[in-house]
């Protein structure tokens, strides 16, 4: 190598849980962090410690079915939410909406950049975009549905939902929340808070000198919590 120094390295979304675990010193020792981006993955804090399994594959809803009739997943199996409820699924259903003619705003935007983005579908379900409105709450909703079965299994304190889809507009979290709270039992939600992720665009950052730090002090007899 042409540095002589030590490299760590991490799934994304389990970094970004141990950034906002920094961040909350401790006083939630049990909580999921949701990323939702071109994929959907998740990373679990339990008793104060990001868990990562037997094989460091801990996490990985976006592979939990939620249609078993629906689109084919590139994993190959059938309705997985990544493959209906992440960022490509969401620019696809935009494209569709704006060339079937449901969204004259959308179709607008693709007829200027040539391809839609969900940021694109974010600007127009803020301003009132009946097509983009459906989108935005479709994938929450399915990603809610997925998240009511970890919520059950696991029962976290929190779930902070993160990742560039986040950015749609706040009907995707609102229709996140309900379909979690409806579909959870009460007794795992009496006491959840579903909040968009404390650090923001950080976690990641602040989660990856956490680690550099845990493993430098881990090496030296001590670990950093």
């Amino acid at each position: 190598t042409d540095f002589d120094a030590p490299l760590w390295v991490d799934n994304d979304v389990n970094v970004m849980a141990l950034g906002e675990l920094w961040a909350c010193k401790r006083e939630s020792p049990n909580f999921l962090v949701i990323k939702v981006g071109t994929g959907i993955g998740c990373g679990v804090v339990c008793h104060g410690e990001v868990y990562r399994g037997a094989t460091g594959s801990a996490g990985d809803v976006g592979h939990i079915c939620v249609d078993p009739h629906g689109p084919r997943c590139h994993c190959g199996n059938l309705g997985c939410v990544e493959v209906m409820a992440a960022g490509p699924a969401i620019a696809r259903q935009a494209t569709e909406a704006a060339l079937s003619g449901r969204s004259a705003m959308l179709a607008e935007r693709l007829a200027d950049q040539g391809e839609l983005t969900p940021e694109d579908v974010g600007n127009a379900s803020r301003a009132g975009d009946a097509a983009a409105n459906a989108i935005v709450q479709g994938a929450g909703a399915l990603i809610g549905q997925m998240l009511a079965s970890v919520v059950n299994f696991f029962n976290p304190s929190h779930v902070f939902v993160g990742g560039g889809v986040t950015r749609i507009g706040p009907l995707f979290l609102a229709s996140l929340r309900q379909s979690v709270y409806q579909r959870s039992l009460a007794l795992s939600t009496r006491h959840l808070e579903i909040l968009y992720t404390p650090l923001g665009d950080q976690a990641g950052l602040v989660g990856a000198g956490v680690l550099a730090m845990q493993e430098t002090l881990r090496g030296r007899g001590r670990v950093l919590a």
